[in-house]
């Protein structure tokens, strides 16, 4: 039985495309698609780019990102410390709503300059996770623990 030579394509998944453009006189990096360990290096890449112009803000247009992990807000990051070697300041315009909303719940709001273009999303319960207004955690009942495979429960 012979195998196909090229695995099967899934025609449902359809990679998002990455794109980075750089304005060196400008002194912005914009970037659109998925911001993820396979794209971070690209926005780093724009950013060294800035360092040959004059431009004392680098300005990283977050508008059209779809996506960022973590090694994408790592990209932020050292692009923010690098600015700061080079006695600039790095300024994240107009983040999209999923990345703005990771900046908050990490806390990198903090640390980077963000400037948001729409509603900024509050943080659930300002800040504070409540707790459930039903089910086990709300209930009088105590909640017995299951046994395992051995007859012993685990607490």
């Amino acid at each position: 039985m012979a195998l196909p030579a090229t695995p099967p394509v899934d025609v449902e998944f359809q990679p998002v495309p990455f794109h980075v453009s750089v304005d060196i006189v400008g002194g912005t990096v914009a970037v659109g698609g998925e911001l993820d360990r396979q794209t971070a290096h690209h926005v780093l890449d724009g950013l060294a780019a800035l360092t040959t112009g004059a431009s004392r803000q680098w300005t990283v247009d977050m508008t059209a990102v779809s996506f960022c992990d973590a090694a994408g807000l790592r990209a932020l990051l050292t692009g923010h410390h690098l600015a700061r070697r080079h006695g600039c300041e790095l300024v994240l315009e107009r983040p999209s709503r999923c990345v703005h909303r990771l900046l908050l719940l990490v806390g990198l709001d903090r640390v980077l300059v963000v400037r948001p273009g729409g509603p900024v999303p509050a943080p659930a319960a300002g800040g504070q996770r409540p707790l459930p207004s039903a089910g086990p955690l709300r209930s009088a009942r105590r909640i017995q623990a299951l046994p395992d495979d051995t007859g012993w429960s685990r607490r």
